[in-house]
């Protein structure tokens, strides 16, 4: 807390001393610079002898030597100058990575507090980590299931996408197993609990994202790399100005001098220039460390569903069995399904409303089976429009054509939902999650940037998995991947082939590679999710494309950064040399300090201008 306040407290007492200094009150002034700089240089000093006994020499230990001659030598208004810049820089540091991670809040807030307990004298409502193994629990509509289960009654589709990346509800009924963390779509579900929420997938997943953040190795600071250089080379010319002059007050002169105040300050500025740039195109950069992280990457890995495709169905094509027409097709279909709340009726209305088909017919006698199909009667006929077991169980004939198309249209990941009357089907409406038409322009730019390997993640079957690869320019991919399958190839690449990754996702299964990944990217399409917390860096219009601009951000950022600490060594490396010759006294060397300073600030700037030739 104390460190929180040292720049506001140490700039009241600089100004408070200088004007009293002008008003000739030197010892009484002394006294209180020589209080405020011990008291708040020795929390520096721990952190320094801490850092030394664990064979860490950071951007401190030259302040911290400067600090301590001030003091020796009685300069305290040079110390307290020195403090003021050391102590401010490290607020912008903190205030450049002020964002923590909060990797399990969300997720958390995805399960449900309480589940609806079957009684033998009725429905109790208890906490959902009290649940036992065998406990009847009623899952309402629209609720999220709070244990993995079996289903016991009733029939609904539920949609797993958060778990699974699967994009489709998936029917459940008597016998089905069910996972804690995914919802309900449909009708009220009853299910028999077989596991515990502790020993959940859910749960699992949780306790990967906790053991990838522990074991996540920690970023050196891009400071630190120069420190250890710049701390021999002041040494060395501190040394030097003693041989030459035999004055103690030669060495705090060049320290004060050499006081890395560019090192502390530069990376911030340019980390905070560069995480402004990224919110005003939508892209939340939570900590500078994110920027230094993606800057190092060489390998992307991209989940599937949600990622590469946009992760909810919509029409591919619509084919006429009939003597209708494929318009007819879809009139009938959509007037039909337009009461319906299934993920593929919402497609179809999209799509009508797209291409301003105007006025639906309003059904009569409407009937749904969720996760099946819908019925009713349309302009006077009796029309049916479902998955090809619902067509079946209705009595329709199907020709062993429509089966032959329909196992081919289901490999390649199509969904067919067929319009039928009783005297056959008439025509299939067909549904594919389809991939982002910017993703191959995101492609071309990450190779032109130099990045050598891209990689597919996917929990589909390994056809689909290839298709969608193939379809984007994708040479390698995985596919039938798990959570943890995703977490250890993320470590496989970090460990076995020594590079930084980058992962990209949006799902609750992806939360895990996304905390393990050196630079986890989520889009946030759906708003603040699992992936989004766990992520490092998170793009809230969900446009992929903009991959592509918080690496060349991040690029930036890093190059203005270096640039910046290079110009500030310079000029400090130049005027140490003065300071070696007796030219620059401690208080006026602070001072130049400052003017070197400002310059390093208003360089480190630029990592915020928004012109793309430029980054």
């Amino acid at each position: 807390m104390m460190r929180k306040w040292t720049p506001i407290i140490v700039a009241g007492v600089l100004l408070f001393s200088i004007y009293f200094y002008l008003h000739n009150y030197n010892t009484l002034i002394d006294s209180i610079l020589a209080v405020v700089l011990v008291i708040f240089s020795i929390p520096i000093w721990i952190e320094i002898i801490i850092s030394v006994f664990h064979k860490k020499f950071g951007v401190d230990l030259i302040a911290g030597l400067a600090l301590l001659t001030s003091v020796i030598f009685s300069q305290y208004l040079a110390g307290m100058i020195i403090l003021l810049m050391l102590s401010g820089g490290e607020a912008l540091e903190s205030y450049a990575m002020f964002r923590a991670r909060k990797s399990l809040s969300e997720l958390l807030k995805l399960m449900p507090d309480k589940a609806h307990v079957k009684m033998d004298n009725g429905i109790m409502d208890i906490d959902s980590h009290e649940v036992v193994v065998g406990a009847q629990i009623i899952v309402k509509a629209g609720e999220v299931i709070p244990v993995d289960g079996i289903v016991i009654g009733g029939e609904s589709a539920v949609d797993e996408s958060i778990m699974t990346g699967e994009s489709m509800p998936a029917l459940k009924k008597k016998g089905y197993h069910v996972l804690a963390g995914t919802i309900n779509t449909g009708a009220i579900l009853e299910i028999k609990a077989v596991k515990a929420l502790s020993d959940s997938r859910f749960e699992s997943i949780i306790a990967m994202v906790r053991k990838a953040e522990e074991n996540k190795a920690p970023f050196v600071r891009l400071a630190d790399s120069y420190s250890g250089y710049f701390t021999i080379f002041t040494l060395i010319v501190a040394g030097i100005a003693y041989a030459i002059s035999g004055e103690l007050m030669r060495i705090l002169a060049v320290l004060v001098v050499a006081t890395p105040c560019p090192l502390i300050i530069a990376t911030p500025i340019a980390f905070m220039s560069g995480m402004n740039l990224a919110s005003k195109k939508g892209i939340i950069v939570k900590n500078g460390g994110a920027l230094e992280a993606l800057d190092k990457v060489k390998t992307f890995v991209f989940d599937k569903t949600g990622t590469i495709t946009l992760g909810t169905p919509k029409i591919h094509a619509v084919h006429a069995l009939s003597p209708l027409s494929e318009k007819e097709i879809l009139y009938k279909s959509a007037s039909l399904d337009q009461l319906s709340v299934h993920v593929l009726a919402r497609a179809l209305m999209d799509y009508m409303h797209k291409i301003g088909a105007g006025m639906l017919s309003y059904p009569e006698n409407f009937k749904e089976i969720f996760g099946e199909g819908v019925s009713g009667k349309i302009d006077g006929s009796n029309y049916i429009f479902g998955k090809l077991s619902f067509i079946r169980k209705m009595g329709i004939k199907i020709s062993e054509d429509i089966i032959s198309s329909y196992d081919s249209d289901i490999s390649e990941g199509i969904i067919p939902v067929y319009l039928a009357k009783e005297s056959g089907i008439l025509g299939v409406v067909l549904f594919r999650d389809e991939v982002r038409p910017e993703i191959k322009n995101l492609f071309s730019n990450l190779n032109k940037s130099g990045i050598s390997r891209m990689v597919l993640l996917s929990g589909d079957k390994e056809r689909i998995a290839k298709q969608v690869a193939e379809s984007v320019g994708i040479s390698e991919y995985k596919s039938e991947y798990l959570p943890d399958q995703k977490l250890d190839f993320i470590k496989e690449v970090q460990e076995k082939d020594k590079e930084a990754v980058a992962m990209i996702g949006d799902g609750v299964n992806d939360a895990p590679a996304l905390m393990q990944a050196d630079a986890g990217i989520a889009l946030g399409t759906h708003g603040a999710t699992a992936a989004s917390d766990s992520a490092d860096i998170v793009i809230i219009s969900g446009h992929i494309s903009l991959v592509y601009d918080a690496y060349l951000i991040a690029r930036r950022s890093l190059r203005v950064a270096r640039e910046s600490i290079w110009i500030g060594l310079g000029l400090s490396g130049i005027i140490m040399i003065v300071a070696l010759g007796g030219y620059v006294p401690p208080v006026y060397g602070a001072l130049i300090q400052e003017i070197i300073d400002i310059a390093v600030i208003l360089y480190a700037l630029r990592a915020g201008i928004s012109i793309r030739k430029n980054y």
